[in-house]
Order: structure tokens, then sequence, then C-alpha cells
């Protein structure tokens, strides 16, 4: 008995996903209801096959049909059954997926993301949804974020989808706020912070106004100017040709001597001095104003 509609899954129509087949001979009602018939429509569309056009797909199956009696309607309306992941589902797993890298929410104000163009909705077969999310590359502030979206059904990968988005991230950063001419020190006057989106600054940028008070401008910088370690230096402890103390250190043993500074230094920088009783050139580490260590001892200051 052929019903005049049908809801079928996979990529055949088999006889037994539009007919409800009965006989006393189980194996052979059971091959019959496996017997393929065509293709299915695509997920989620309808096909209609005339009585004539059913009768002579089955009777180019090849099949014996003898001793069948037949009930067909005039058309039969094969609908291959589906559901819809909407875009939007989708867009929200992405979002969620960036917000859990980043540790911030799009509501914070912190957080921009946005789908570069259109998601469209995923028509998969009847089944339960199963949807991941991953970032393959990271995130990215200055060139588009992938998001990589695998859909399953049934614990079977049915597809994988691509989204791009552009994702934004604002900080409070340190800025000029008023002209510093080169060489001049930075002071909690001339400094603040600003809202930016950091996608769009260089490398080094600051998010700590204490890191950058009291270090010196490398060039002129202009209100407004987000400052990066590229433009500031530490200021000049020691100068070429002042006198320094130079300080070994063994065990517990220390020694001090005298020496020249032949190189300008700031502190945590290895300059050039000289033992001025021995004459002999070290490298020193600068530690002050007026006191470098000799990182290695061996006896000879």
């Amino acid at each position: 008995m052929i019903a005049p509609e049908a809801k079928i899954e996979g990529s055949f129509i088999t006889l037994g996903q539009i007919a409800e087949i009965s006989g006393d001979d189980a194996a052979w009602v059971n091959s019959l209801r496996l017997l393929k018939i065509g293709s299915a429509p695509s997920l989620g569309s309808s096909l209609v096959l005339s009585k004539e056009l059913l009768h002579m797909r089955l009777a180019a199956t090849g099949s014996d049909f003898s001793g069948i009696v037949w009930k067909t309607p005039e058309t039969v309306i094969v609908t291959r059954d589906s559901q819809i992941i909407s875009g939007q589902a989708l867009l929200e797993k992405s979002i969620a997926m960036i917000e859990q890298q980043t540790g911030l929410r799009v509501s914070s104000g912190d957080l921009s993301i946005m789908p570069i163009s259109g998601v469209q909705d995923v028509i998969t077969p009847a089944g339960t949804i199963g949807v991941t999310t991953a970032l393959p590359y990271g995130i990215h502030y200055n060139i588009p974020t992938n998001v990589t979206a695998i859909v399953s059904v049934n614990g079977q990968i049915f597809t994988k989808l691509v989204l791009k988005m552009d994702v934004k991230l604002y900080k409070q950063v340190a800025v000029v706020t008023g002209q510093v001419s080169p060489g001049e020190m930075l002071t909690t006057e001339k400094v603040g912070y600003e809202r930016k989106d950091i996608g769009r600054l260089g490398a080094g940028y600051f998010t700590d106004i204490n890191k950058v008070i009291g270090l010196v401008a490398r060039r002129t910088l202009i209100p407004s100017i987000v400052l990066t370690d590229s433009m500031l230096a530490k200021p000049l402890l020691i100068k070429r040709g002042n006198m320094v103390n130079i300080i070994a250190r063994t065990g517990n043993i220390e020694i001090t001597v005298p020496g020249l500074a032949m190189q300008d230094g700031s502190v945590g920088q290895l300059i050039k001095v000289q033992n001025i009783g021995s004459t002999k050139l070290m490298v020193a580490k600068v530690l002050d104003g007026s006191t470098v260590q000799v990182l290695t001892y061996k006896n000879n200051l």
C-alpha cells in the first residue's frame, strides 16, 4: 500500500519509506522495503511521482513482483525530511567562542564582534544536531578572525563552515596630553589615558602609565599620540667621562675600585668602563648614577 505522501530520510527513495508492505514471507517483505527506486530530493524539497513513473522505476529494478497486490495512488509526493539550523544560532555560537577566548563579553563595551558577511541558515537531515566551534588561527584584531563551525547530525559531521568575524578590542592606553620634546622626561602632567581600538595600534603600547613615568622621549611627541616603547628610553644616569665606582662581587667578597665611564648608560644597561688604577677596560652593568657592577670577576680589576 503506497501512501500519497511520504517523508523519507537518506539519499535514496526506498520502497519501504513510501509504502506499507505486508506478507507471510518476512525475508521477501524485508527485501522489498530496502528496494531503491531513485534518488531522494534535496534536503527540505519534494518530488512528485506519478503512478506510471513509479511503476516504471519499480520495473527498472529488475525485481520479481509476481504475487504482489498493489494499491497505488495516482501521485506520490515524496519529501526529504530535514531541519534547519538558523544562521543566527551559528553566529551566536561563534561570538560565544570568541568571548570565551578573550574572557570578555560583547556587552562589556570593550569587545566588538561583527560578522563580515551574512550567515546563512543550514538545512540538515533529521536527527540530533550538534554544533561545535573553533578558532584555528586565534583571534585577530586587525584582520578578519575565522571561526570554524562544525555541524553534526547524530554524531556524524554533516558540514563545516567558516564564519569571518570583525573583532575589535578597546583598551585604555597611555597617551601624551601635552607636547614633549626630545630628551624630555615624562611626568604625570604630560601623560594620560585614552580609549583606543588596539587593532589599529602598533606593537609596544602601554596600558599602565606608571610604566612610562620617568622615561624620556626619543623624539618630539605631540598630544594624543599613543606611547610605545620605541618612542621612549630610560634616562641617562651615567655619561661618558663620569667617574664611577666599579663593584665586583664573588661569593661573600666585594671589591670596589674607582673607574671612568667610557660610554653613556641608563639603569640596567651594559657599558664600557675603565679601571683608573690598572687602566683595564671592562663591561659593567649600570646600577645607579655613580655605580656599575662587573658581571664576571676573575681577579682582573
